[in-house]
This record gives structure tokens, C-alpha cells and sequence, in this order.
């Protein structure tokens, strides 16, 4: 959930309303305020404010002005004239919606550099490097994403599996040890079938890496370290997941790229071995062909 979406549905006395209100009509313009302007401008006292910080899970204004400030700027950069939902209309030509499809795409692509963060990246990168084997965990199509992130992985050395069959995903998890590493993918972070995988990795001590929307939810809140993913969809009434899907998969491609990079000589002589030794086909491209001039 947005910072802005628990403003709103969390319950305020009239007075607290009042600040709550006051920050979500200024948006930005928060930033030149402090607690003793906003308690003028709104009738109300320092301390009130405090208590609204405190209600919404912060120590103080300055932590709660940090992360609204933050999510306003996030949500006013990008996908400017772009309806992530709704991308397309009924009257547009398939060459305008093939335009349209793919702006969406680059904006997607520049939203989730935006939010990548050097610090809980670089955590995830220790979290791969250390653990024995990767296991990713995710629902429906999402699987499909996970399924070629294990493909790369493994065609460079390094153990990964999905487990897209509910049933076994369970099982599974109850199997790992802490000599394992999970990847939960879930744009909303609140997907039901997944929490009782994420119990027995929880009891297990299996590191977890989330990748999942902004805001607050269950799966960043069990985390131990949360890579964010462009959030700009609704939850049902989209044409399709373009942004989110497209999303996750750059986020997964940074990773391996970043864990490849870690020994780029070894994996790259690894990687060409073995495609050296498999992919036996004829090539009559120059483009694509390694033995053209």
C-alpha cells in the first residue's frame, strides 16, 4: 500500500484529518514546510503532527516528510501522459497502439532504475553469492519471468530452481535450509498462496529477497532485503500486468547481471564453453554468425 493510499484509509481524529489533508494537498510543496508552519497553517500543534507521523508507523515528521516527499516525486516522474492501465483505446490503429505499447515499455524500464537502490541491491548480490542454491518463488505467469532468470543462472554455473506447482512450492520451501536463498516475486506483496511457503522459509532461516511494488505489504515486511518494481497498475483493471511483468524482469536481468559480473571472466568462459559444446546449428546470418569475418 502507498504511503499516500494509507493516509487516506487510516483512521484520524479531526484534528489529525486536518494535517493528513493539508500534506496530501500540497504534495510536493511539503517539502518547504516544518512542523511548526504546518501546525499554523492548519490550526492544529506540533505534536499533533507527531502523532499522525506515529499513527502511520514513523518516529517523527521528519521521517514521515522524508518518505512522502519521496513517494510524491516518484509518482510525477515518468509515464507522463501514459495510462499504464489502460494504455490503448478501441478507435487506435495497430501501429499507434505498437507506439504506444512500447513508450510504455521505456518508461517502465527508466521507473524501475529510478527506484533501484545501491545498497539493498548490492545486499541481494551477497545474499546470491553466498547461499548454495537459489529458489524462486511466485504465482501464474509470473513463473514464466522466474523461469528464464533460473535458465540464465544455471547456463552460468550457479544453482537455481522455480517451483511453479503450488503443492510442491510448499514442500519445497519446508525443505530448504539456511544453505539456500529464496526470490518471492508479487506485485501486490499480498498474495495469499505464498505466505505459507514464506512461513517455512522463515522458519528455516532461508534468506529471502522480495520484488515486489513500493508501499507497504506482507512480503517486504518478511524480507530481507526488498528490490522495488515500477507501481503504476491497478490490481484488476488493466488491460494487461505490461508495466509490472516488464518490470520484474528487468530487475531479475540486473541481478544476474550484477552476479555475473562478480567473476564476468570465469562466467563468460563458462557460458561459451558450454554453448560451444550444445548448440550445434547451421547460421546463415553474418549478424549472429561468431565464425563470420
Amino acid at each position: 500500500m502507498l504511503l499516500q493510499e494509507k493516509m487516506t484509509h487510516t483512521k484520524f481524529s479531526s484534528n489529525e484529518r486536518l494535517i493528513v489533508d493539508f500534506m496530501l494537498e500540497k504534495q510536493d510543496q511539503i517539502k518547504s514546510y516544518g512542523t511548526p508552519q504546518i501546525a499554523q497553517a492548519t490550526y492544529t500543534s506540533p505534536s499533533v503532527i507527531v502523532r499522525v507521523a506515529k499513527k502511520l508507523g514513523f518516529q517523527g515528521w521528519r521521517e514521515l516528510k522524508a518518505s512522502f516527499l519521496a513517494e510524491v516525486e516518484y509518482l510525477q516522474t515518468n509515464f507522463q501522459g501514459l495510462d499504464a492501465n489502460l494504455p490503448f483505446t478501441a478507435q487506435d490503429s495497430a501501429m499507434t497502439i505498437a507506439g504506444k505499447v512500447t513508450q510504455l515499455k521505456i518508461e517502465s524500464a527508466k521507473d524501475t532504475l529510478a527506484l533501484m537502490d545501491h545498497d539493498s541491491l548490492q545486499k541481494a548480490l551477497r545474499i546470491l553469492s553466498t547461499h548454495r542454491v537459489v529458489n524462486l518463488f511466485g504465482l501464474a505467469n509470473v513463473n514464466f519471468i522466474a523461469e528464464e532468470f533460473v535458465y540464465k543462472m544455471r547456463h552460468i554455473g550457479k544453482a537455481a530452481t522455480l517451483f511453479p506447482i503450488q503443492n510442491t512450492m510448499f514442500q519445497e520451501a519446508a525443505m530448504l535450509t539456511s544453505d539456500d536463498c529464496a526470490i518471492c516475486l508479487s506485485y501486490s506483496g499480498e498474495s495469499d498462496p505464498l505466505f505459507q511457503a514464506l512461513g517455512y522459509l522463515k522458519a528455516n532461516h532461508v534468506p529471502l529477497i522480495a520484488i515486489t511494488s513500493i508501499g507497504e505489504n506482507r512480503l517486504s515486511q518478511l524480507a530481507d532485503v526488498t528490490l522495488h518494481i515500477t507501481t503504476r497498475e491497478k490490481a484488476y483493471s488493466k488491460i494487461g500486468g505490461f508495466t509490472s511483468l516488464n518490470s520484474m524482469a528487468l530487475v531479475l536481468d540486473i541481478l544476474y547481471s550484477s552476479y555475473f559480473s562478480l567473476q564476468y571472466d570465469q562466467n563468460l568462459a563458462f557460458k561459451q564453453h558450454l554453448a560451444t559444446l550444445t548448440e550445434k546449428r547451421p547460421i546463415d546470418n553474418r549478424i549472429i554468425d561468431d565464425n563470420a569475418d
